[in-house]
């Protein structure tokens, strides 16, 4: 027998390889560098060879050289082994094909059990810049073909994955694009798009395809899908329709499960509708339904917005049923003592939680710095930072860091937030619209607007990050404050070629920047021009105009503002009140000032050191001008 050397196999290997690469060459050259091949050397029975015998090494090596045709036969060979398929494309980078290569390798790997992997590939293809939606559908339509499939789980799979993406538009387009061609989208598929228009508050295109849901016979409704219109209901506030829909449901067969129930009584909590969150829970436990924490969270959270200690009955019927209460319950409790001022009780909930094995977590750590910081307990909330740090309790994170520097701002030091905005970025943490909001706020508020306006066009133009109305706001007001109107009107109508709308608080500063120059009717004109674009004036634009004329001792435009505000239905404030008493004092008529006190004790306000301190100068100027024409005072009194 003719003996060979291993110099001799591996030369017989090189050369099989390049006459068809056979599956036993392969075998003996698997630990060999591959050779170098040119492009009319690669056949498709090569390349097949190597990936059906996993010699991968040698794939990688020559990828670059495959042709879209080479790809697509040899996927087109390896219909019946979709992970082969799979590991082929991986080792090829699959974003690097062309879209129908890259529709064909989506069509093979999603025959797997798994549809992780085909979702993979979908959002690189769908996340492409170079692709529009219709194509990627028109071009897995042609793949299934190629593969000869009857299933419609590819067209399924696009739109879940634009659901994924939340790409709304474009998932609702293949919903459409699917039933043009006369392909019925599964019911998980239109639960996911519903799903998302849900979590987005996009409830009218919710009923919209859910209606052209409905009129699809072939597409039944099944209890996700009740679930999620009756949340869209009950984000609607339509609690009465969304019980209507939950009998709807039970008359088509459909059982509600606990789910359901939960999504109402979280509908009848949100809207402080807690006798009828009460009724929904007696109703679920007539049908068997035992309430869970799910159902007790919600009722808790709007007890705790409430204040009053009303949260402690709350729990105490959680206990009765047989509830303890979990780390959602603790930050929910956490959460409504803050934001009353109750920190006393929030840290006790705190160390509660924490003996009972819950971790305190980002959550409860910043709200309770939140809390700290809203009650001017900076030095606190500096402590718990540093406990936080030392302790390695939790890693602050971009939240954390957003509060404490707005926290900052919010007490004028712009040196410790600009410095904390510093450290975020050393620790890799990307600042967001919200800090750099805050930060142009803190150096309005300073009156630094030169540094102001250059932090803005760094955010805007260096960073490529979309300014949004808040930011607008707090760089005009700056403006408005400082008295540069002109800057500030620059500002409406940079806000208008990038299509943000402005609110009121937009128009309320450009008005008090008017009155501040005294320029009245121009403020007046603003507001006309509030209506104009359907924002409503409320109580501070009418306020602001007040308090504008009455510095200027014109109490007589003041009032007729005042009634205007009246006629539509908006209640004096204390604000409301003192301007005018500041007006009628510059006017010397102590007599209409004590009316004026009189009518606001009437109205249930409270008169504050301003309020009658500006009702004793009217009186006391009042009588020093009767003195001063010789005529003879008037005996008053506050009452």
């Amino acid at each position: 027998m003719r003996q060979f050397t291993f110099h001799c196999l591996l030369r017989r290997n090189q050369i099989s390889i390049l006459s068809g690469y056979s599956r036993t060459a392969a075998r003996l050259s698997s630990t060999t560098n591959p050779p170098e091949f040119s492009e009319s050397q690669i056949s498709p029975d090569t390349l097949l060879d190597s990936i059906r015998s996993s010699q991968w090494h040698f794939v990688e090596h020559f990828a670059c050289k495959l042709t879209p045709s080479l790809i697509s036969t040899t996927l087109l060979n390896l219909v019946k082994t979709p992970a082969l398929a799979l590991d082929f494309v991986n080792r090829i980078d699959p974003r690097s094909l062309e879209l129908p290569t890259q529709c064909l390798a989506i069509a093979l790997v999603s025959k797997l059990s798994s549809h992780k992997p085909a979702l993979q590939l979908l959002n690189q293809v769908v996340t492409s810049n170079k692709t529009k939606i219709r194509d990627v559908f028109n071009e897995l339509v042609l793949a299934r073909d190629r593969v000869q499939t009857k299933s419609t789980i590819l067209l399924d799979l696009l739109v879940r994955s634009c659901c994924q993406l939340k790409m709304v538009d474009e998932a609702i387009e293949c919903f459409y694009l699917m039933k043009e061609i006369g392909f019925d989208p599964k019911i998980e598929t239109c639960n996911a798009i519903l799903s998302l228009l849900s979590r987005l508050n996009l409830t009218e295109k919710a009923w919209v395809l859910y209606a052209d849901m409905y009129r699809m016979e072939t597409i039944k409704s099944n209890i996700y899908t009740y679930n999620i219109m009756i949340n869209v209901l009950c984000k609607e506030g339509k609690l009465k329709k969304a019980k209507e829909m939950l009998g709807m449901m039970e008359c088509f067969g459909v059982k509600p499960n606990i789910v359901t129930y939960n999504t109402l009584v979280q509908g009848y909590s949100s809207r402080g509708r807690v006798e009828g969150a009460r009724m929904v829970i007696r109703e679920m436990k007539s049908k068997g339904f035992k309430p869970d924490l799910q159902t007790y969270n919600p009722i808790l959270s709007w007890m705790c917005c409430e204040g009053g200690g009303r949260e402690s009955d709350v729990l105490r019927e959680m206990k009765e049923v047989g509830l303890v209460p979990d780390s959602v319950s603790y930050n929910i409790l956490i959460r409504g003592c803050s934001n009353r001022g109750d920190l006393e009780t929030a840290f006790a909930y705190r160390d509660e939680m924490m003996k009972k094995g819950f971790e305190a977590t980002f959550y409860t750590y910043n709200t309770l710095i939140h809390g700290l910081f809203m009650e001017n307990k900076v030095e606190a909330a500096e402590m718990l930072v540093k406990e936080i740090r030392e302790k390695g309790v939790v890693a602050l994170d971009a939240v954390t860091y957003n509060i404490l520097i707005n926290g900052y701002c919010q007490h004028g030091d712009a040196k410790k937030a600009f410095a904390l905005h510093d450290e975020m970025i050393t620790d890799g943490i990307e600042p967001t619209q919200f800090t750099y909001t805050s930060l142009i706020y803190v150096l309005c508020r300073r009156r630094r607007m030169r540094e102001a306006d250059e932090l803005f066009e760094n955010v805007v133009v260096g960073k490529r990050m979309k300014p949004d109305r808040v930011m607008y706001n707090a760089l005009m007001d700056g403006h408005c404050s400082t008295g540069n109107m002109d800057r500030a009107f620059s500002l409406l109508k940079e806000m208008d070629k990038m299509r943000i709308d402005p609110d009121d608080v937009t128009y309320n500063c450009l008005m008090r920047g008017l009155c501040g120059e005294g320029k009245f009717e121009e403020a007046r004109e603003i507001m006309g021009e509030m209506k104009r674009r359907g924002i409503k004036p409320d109580h501070i634009s009418y306020n602001t105009l007040i308090s504008g004329y009455s510095k200027k001792g014109d109490t007589k435009q003041a009032f007729m503002v005042r009634d205007e505000m009246l006629s539509l239905g908006f209640n004096p404030t204390l604000l409301t009140y003192n301007a005018l008493l500041k007006g009628l004092s510059k006017n010397q008529d102590g007599r209409l000032a004590e009316e004026l006190l009189l009518e606001m004790k009437s109205e249930g306000i409270t008169p504050n050191d301003s309020s009658y301190c500006s009702v004793l100068e009217a009186m006391y100027n009042a009588e020093k001008s009767d003195i001063d024409r010789g005529s003879k005072p008037e005996t008053t009194c506050i009452v």
